[in-house]
Parts: structure tokens; sequence; C-alpha cells
């Protein structure tokens, strides 16, 4: 199973989070959720059963992944999933709704009688603003009580191209105390970061790990359960 992604998403005066992750070689499908307020507003499946006998399956998936999550974010923007966002959107959040956004996104309300081309103008600048960060993780075994070598890639969600300099922490949390800092780094000009974690020990209760990346156009964060 590769590690997927979690990118927030403003859209107009709401933020709505989109995760995507890949559901394992044995139930092959990468899974597209798209949440408000916790819960699930939208949903894609992508089978990928086609590249099981691939010579390289982990990549051909990564980059499926990475362009389905791409997409639903670009989805979101041009407006395909309002009908379904106004069933979960309160009406103190849709009356806020009355115009575009200079952050982004587009407003949920019915049509205030604008002219296609000043549409299609306001979506080419918010989409312009719209730059994402997205953090991968290569497949790798985290388990409690264990060192592992997280290698981390981070790039921008609208040209794919590497972000250098993203600012990356590895932090253990659990239901029996609190969080733990297990490393620190920076990705370099290939957007890459290798990092080498020592895993406490689970003796009761939960923990995850929360990896997050910081950088000049957002913030990301990965989950792992451990």
């Amino acid at each position: 199973m590769i590690t997927g992604y979690n990118t927030d998403v403003r859209y107009g005066d709401i933020v709505l989070h989109v995760q995507t992750e890949d559901k394992g070689h044995g139930n092959p499908f990468i899974e597209s959720l798209i949440y408000y307020g916790g819960q699930v507003v939208v949903a894609k499946r992508a089978s990928y059963a086609d590249k099981l006998d691939s010579a390289d399956t982990t990549g051909e998936v990564t980059a499926l992944m990475e362009q389905q999550h791409r997409a639903m974010m670009k989805a979101i923007q041009a407006g395909k999933f309002d009908d379904k966002i106004r069933l979960f959107v309160p009406e103190k959040d849709k009356s806020l709704q009355t115009g575009v956004d200079t952050s982004g996104g587009f407003d949920l309300a019915e049509d205030s009688g604008r002219t296609l081309d000043q549409v299609i103008l306001e979506y080419l600048t918010s989409e312009a603003e719209q730059e994402q960060l997205l953090l991968s993780m290569d497949e790798v075994d985290l388990v409690a009580g264990s060192s592992a070598l997280a290698k981390l890639r981070a790039i921008s969600s609208k040209s794919g191209n590497p972000v250098d300099g993203a600012k990356i922490h590895v932090k253990m949390i659990s239901t029996f105390g609190g969080p733990r800092s297990l490393g620190t780094g920076v990705t370099d000009a290939q957007g890459c970061l290798q990092l080498p974690i020592d895993i406490p020990s689970v003796e009761k209760g939960t923990a995850a790990l929360i990896i997050s990346a910081t950088s000049g156009i957002g913030q990301a964060e990965l989950k792992h359960l451990l």
C-alpha cells in the first residue's frame, strides 16, 4: 500500500479536505474522498488491476494517485461538485457565497448574472492562485519500535514541479502521551528528503505518525496509523 495525499482546498469561504489513497494490491483501487466538516462529500474510485503485472507497479500507481488527486482539486475549483457540496454546507456558510473570493473558489449560490466570458476569466484567475503543496512518501514499513528511512517528496499541485526548501516535520501522537518529535528536514532541489526516524514502541493504546510539510505554496500532511 502506497502512502497517499492529503490537501486542504479553500473554495470561496469554505475549506474542503481532499484525500487520495491506495487501497492495496489485494483491493487494487485508488480512492479519492472530499470531506467537509468531517463528512464525505464526494467519493471516487479507480481500478488499477491492469497495473499489477507491471514491472514498476509502485511507480505507475503513484503517478495515477497524483494525477487523480490533482484532478479532484481542479474539479472542485471548476464547480463540478457544487450540487453535492451544497447538501453539506450550513445555510450560514451558503449565505457568505455571494461572489468570487480573492483567495480562490466560486460561490455556491445560484447564477449571479455574470457572462460566460467573466466566469471563464474568474476561473482562470482562481486557478492561478490555487497552487497547492502535495506531499508523498515512498512505500516503507513504519512499525512501532523500529527504525525506518522515510523517503519524502514535495511537488506543486499545478505544475508537478518539485518544491525545494519545504520544511518537513515527523511526529508521533498517541492516546497515552503527548506528541513526540521524531525528525525534521528540508527538501532538496528535486523536492526530495530522506529522513531517518526512530519510532518508539507502543506498549498500550494506539498511535500514529503525522508527517507535515510547510512551504511557500502552502502546507500538506500525511497520516500513518502504527
